[in-house]
């Protein structure tokens, strides 16, 4: 049972980063116009978040795979709400990077914890599904960050983050503390360090770490989509969009990508159906981006092709479970983060690449869009394709992942 509520705690953590992160487009225009920051300042503020979580989270994700997810829970989330303070008072552009840094590095926890926590509350089977909902949760998050700005207004960009600081602190950071309290009270004798004594680790195969490339390829393709493109401050900068019809699409496409990761983690119960959702999910991104691309369609319609290019990118949450079915024993949550890493390295690199794109092009250019994103699009196509067309890789990501491959310390 505690497990199962540091699960929670965990998933809230995710839903949580993933509205710091998406947010800061809503407010970045009051930000730059308060402290006078220039666009390229921005898009480097927007990527200072991704790049130093995806740096951490290998080496994270080890000592998790060692230690006590819940002192880590705890501590990431003190560090994460007071950075946020910190970036809400900081009035220089070094500030705001650091303090940002600060908040990335923290939330790089969250998601090998629950990665773990997971794999030790639910059946063998549930995993892929339960990285789906966990990763549907940047859908949610992203609808999150759209509707709060709505309700607080855009100039209040310090409240807003000072509010995102407070409620780290009462929904995780709180009930983690109360449950590591309970929990030394009914064991004290039971003095676990935060991390534990060294021990001997299986080594990777050569079919698993093959398997384990392609998969990190694969999320890589999903992420750099996500943060680059999916929320559309590029498109709707270029295109002339309204500020209404960009938040409308945006949230539309956070419904779609919880619904292709819930979708996907569900059929990806069953390993044989990876390698072809995969494929689909890839196809409907690349024709999804091309629709959106197209000056001809109406811009109401618009919400069709958001919709489904949400759903396509979802699929790339399937990179997990495949991941660490071929990972060696009590690797989860190092398994889990190196894939993650790439992804949100990835993110990072593509959103200050959209920034470089808003500067050297015109209103109405989308050229370079095409060319940067229609690559990435064909990409994933292609990384599809070569997980599914491999019989060999297929049937070894096959393998049962193992329930006890992280142990509760309870």
């Amino acid at each position: 049972m505690r497990d199962r509520l540091l699960w929670l705690f965990s998933l809230l953590f995710v839903l949580w980063l993933v509205w710091v992160e998406t947010g800061f487009q809503y407010y970045e225009r009051a930000l730059g116009s308060e402290l006078l920051v220039r666009p390229a300042g921005l898009a480097l503020i927007a990527g200072s978040f991704l790049v130093p979580y995806g740096l951490v989270q290998v080496p994270v994700g080890r000592l998790i795979d060692r230690g006590r997810v819940e002192l880590w829970l705890l501590l990431a989330a003190l560090v994460a709400a007071s950075c946020s303070v910190v970036f809400a008072r900081s009035e220089t552009l070094m500030g705001l990077l650091l303090s940002r840094i600060g908040t990335g590095m923290a939330c790089a926890v969250a998601f090998p914890a629950s990665a773990v926590l997971a794999r030790r509350t639910l059946p063998t089977h549930r995993f892929a599904l339960a990285m789906g909902c966990t990763d549907a949760l940047v859908g949610l998050g992203a609808a999150l960050a759209a509707v709060v700005p709505l309700l607080l207004g855009r100039s209040a960009w310090r409240g807003l983050v000072l509010l995102q600081g407070l409620s780290l602190l009462l929904v995780v950071a709180l009930p983690v503390l109360l449950l590591s309290v309970s929990r030394h009270a009914r064991v004290r004798a039971d003095r676990l360090p935060i991390v534990a004594s060294p021990v001997d680790v299986p080594r990777w195969s050569r079919g698993g770490v093959l398997r384990l490339i392609q998969c990190c390829l694969l999320y890589a393709w999903g992420l750099g989509f996500v943060f680059g493109m999916a929320q559309y401050g590029l498109l709707s900068t270029l295109k002339g969009w309204p500020s209404p019809l960009m938040e409308g699409l945006t949230l539309t496409m956070s419904i779609g990508l919880m619904v292709g990761m819930v979708g996907s983690g569900a059929l990806g119960g069953r390993p044989q159906r990876r390698g072809r959702v995969l494929l689909l999910g890839t196809l409907i991104t690349l024709l999804s981006l091309l629709l959106l691309l197209t000056s001809w369609i109406p811009q109401p319609l618009l919400q069709l092709p958001a919709l489904t290019f949400g759903i396509g990118m979802g699929s790339a949450v399937l990179a997990f479970p495949i991941a660490e079915a071929s990972a060696p024993l009590g690797q989860t949550a190092m398994t889990v983060s190196i894939v993650n890493t790439c992804g949100t390295l990835m993110g990072g690199v593509m959103s200050v690449v959209s920034g470089l794109i808003l500067q050297a092009s015109p209103s109405g250019d989308l050229s370079l869009v095409l060319v940067i994103y229609g690559a990435l699009a064909l990409f994933g196509v292609v990384m599809a394709g070569w997980i599914s067309l491999n019989p060999e890789l297929v049937d070894a990501a096959a393998i049962p992942s193992r329930p006890d491959a992280v142990q509760s310390r309870e």
